[in-house]
């Protein structure tokens, strides 16, 4: 979902003063209720009508270390979670956990089982 406008939510805020009733506002503007009463909270205690920052953590392998990691599975493609987390972290410095390498790698459109574990069935067609 895309951030309301800063021009919205200052008409917003303007319309506010004439109408107390955030229903009838967000009527009017075609947003939710929901959305004109924080945007009130947020201009009484920060004095601010821009929107607020997203939560979480930037993310730790992005751009040159992702290709970094592209050429690691290249070179060592049975490699295991642990084993490509040592090696990113021997060859950029970059210390990640398991979870996010798994993360990571699925975010790249790659799987870890390259095969399957048993030789097919000679009863049933494959």
């Amino acid at each position: 979902m895309k951030a309301l406008s800063a021009d919205l939510r200052l008409r917003v805020l303007q319309e506010l003063t004439k109408e107390p009733s955030s229903l009838i506002v967000a009527e009017r503007f075609g947003v939710s209720a929901s959305f004109v009463r924080k945007l009130r909270v947020r201009m009484l205690r920060t004095g601010s009508y821009e929107r607020g920052y997203a939560p979480g953590r930037e993310r730790l392998v992005k751009d040159d270390t992702e290709a970094h990691l592209a050429d690691i599975l290249r070179r060592h493609p049975d490699a295991t979670l642990n084993v490509l987390r040592e090696i990113l972290e021997d060859e950029t410095g970059v210390t990640i956990s398991e979870t996010t390498m798994w993360r990571q790698l699925r975010r790249m459109g790659i799987t870890l089982k390259k095969r399957p574990s048993a030789r097919p069935s000679s009863s049933e067609p494959t």
